[in-house]
């Protein structure tokens, strides 16, 4: 598909019990979570409002300069909004006080593009696990502390995640499931999703071409006039 160039409100993307993959890029392309204690910060505000707004964690990466979060909001969009708007303020604050500057560390509207289904659900979760890989910065995602990935292959407790449904239907039980998560990152499955792709992260909807036409032709129709 041709991107898209418009901004669609967010009510558009985010729905009550949606997936979204959510990313920022700091100010400056800053690298503002580069440091443990930074990254530390930022998941510590996650964890600490998700439970209030009624968020929950599927799949997270945090790079250096820019997070990676798959989420669900069970309460919709104004829910979604408000969580993000408090935890990127009280991230910034932070951030400003620990390094005595002042100013933007956001530097653009957050991203949110909505996926549409289970299948693609899983796409995207291994695209975040896989961040670390195509950046160089290790060359397995186990290698890299910072994400969900040692939660779904190896079980370790993460209380920021929330076991996505898409994981669970991998097997019958958790070695399984296990198994089969860490099976599809061999090269075979996952060649394309070692490279960069903006379909995946810049576009406002991830799925199906005729899934994705269908959403945006919704919202480029003008609305229809009242009868009579």
């Amino acid at each position: 598909m041709r991107p898209w160039v418009g901004r669609l409100p967010r009510h558009a993307l985010v729905e009550e019990g949606s997936y979204n993959h959510c990313t920022w890029r700091s100010h400056d392309h800053a690298f503002t979570l580069e440091d443990p204690e930074a990254k530390q910060k930022f998941l510590g505000l996650v964890a600490h409002y998700k439970a209030l707004f009624g968020i929950r964690v599927l799949s997270y990466c945090v790079m250096g300069n820019h997070p990676h979060l798959v989420l669900v909001s069970d309460r919709g969009q104004k829910a979604f909004s408000a969580f993000w708007k408090l935890v990127n303020q009280r991230f910034a604050r932070w951030y400003n006080w620990r390094h005595g500057r002042r100013g933007q560390v956001v530097m653009e509207r957050l991203r949110s593009p909505l996926i549409q289904d289970d299948r693609h659900l899983l796409t995207v979760m291994r695209y975040v696990d896989l961040n670390p890989v195509r950046a160089c910065i290790c060359r397995s995602p186990k290698d890299f502390p910072w994400s969900s990935y040692r939660h779904y292959a190896f079980g370790e407790p993460n209380p920021l995640v929330d076991d996505a449904p898409t994981y669970l239907g991998l097997g019958r039980n958790g070695p399984e499931r296990r198994k089969a998560y860490v099976h599809l990152f061999a090269l075979r499955y996952s060649a394309q999703l070692r490279l960069r792709r903006p379909d995946l992260t810049c576009g406002p909807f991830i799925g199906d071409e005729d899934w994705m036409h269908m959403k945006l032709e919704a919202w480029r129709r003008p609305p229809a006039l009242p009868a009579g």
